[in-house]
């Protein structure tokens, strides 16, 4: 089993490509959890409202300490558990989006409150691999443009996400080993066909069955 992160700007398909890839699991018989943030956990959905309240900006240190308090909750009592129990665990986002959403944007450094708010919080606990989804801002402007069903999220109005857009690159480049960037300017069956074939590529001897080996065909 492994922690999986996805993470990319808005836009850029995550959420579609980590129900993908649980969907892909499942089906070479592989126990999923699939979670997400700041959402998961019993904090998250509470902090979720407050980050999107439109009413006051936050500083970028009130959001980064309020999504550290989700995510320790989150740790703790969500992702640990599953991987304790043998699961998988896919996670739309994880500690890469805060570096990006909140200390790559800031006016004044924040990578010291970043690094010892990280130590505390996740520890030992990081993605075994971290999938940054990529692709130019107009298209992912564009795809934001005609999304008709999700709820308006006010965030998106004051993102910088040519700025999260590189932070999230930063991250790739400085993190190697666990950071790979895939590119999603491509229909979401392509996107999902790397996203396995880079999984397999690194991990291979997870997968005994050559079938399961071989099941990007099916994606």
């Amino acid at each position: 089993m492994l922690f999986i992160s996805i993470e990319g700007i808005d836009g850029s398909g995550k959420t579609k490509q980590v129900k993908l890839l649980t969907e892909h699991l499942k089906s070479t018989n592989q126990s999923v959890l699939q979670t997400k943030e700041p959402n998961g956990g019993q904090l998250g959905m509470e902090i979720r409202e407050i980050l999107a309240r439109s009413d006051r900006r936050l500083a970028p240190e009130e959001e980064l300490l309020l999504v550290s308090a989700a995510r320790f909750d989150h740790v703790r009592s969500v992702i640990r558990p599953a991987l304790a129990n043998g699961q998988w665990v896919i996670s739309d986002r994880f500690i890469d989006s805060t570096y990006a959403f909140q200390v790559a944007v800031s006016e004044t450094d924040l990578n010291q409150l970043f690094r010892s708010t990280r130590d505390i919080v996740v520890g030992s606990t990081l993605p075994d691999l971290t999938i940054i989804l990529d692709l130019p801002l107009k298209v992912a402007s564009a795809r934001r443009a005609q999304r008709s069903n999700d709820a308006p999220d006010p965030a998106e109005d004051t993102r910088d996400f040519a700025t999260i857009r590189d932070g999230l690159l930063r991250v790739a480049l400085d993190n190697p080993e666990r950071c790979h960037v895939i590119n999603a300017n491509q229909s979401p069956s392509a996107v999902a066909r790397d996203i396995w074939r880079l999984i397999v590529l690194l991990h291979p001897d997870l997968f005994v069955n050559a079938n399961d080996r071989d099941s990007s065909r099916k994606i």
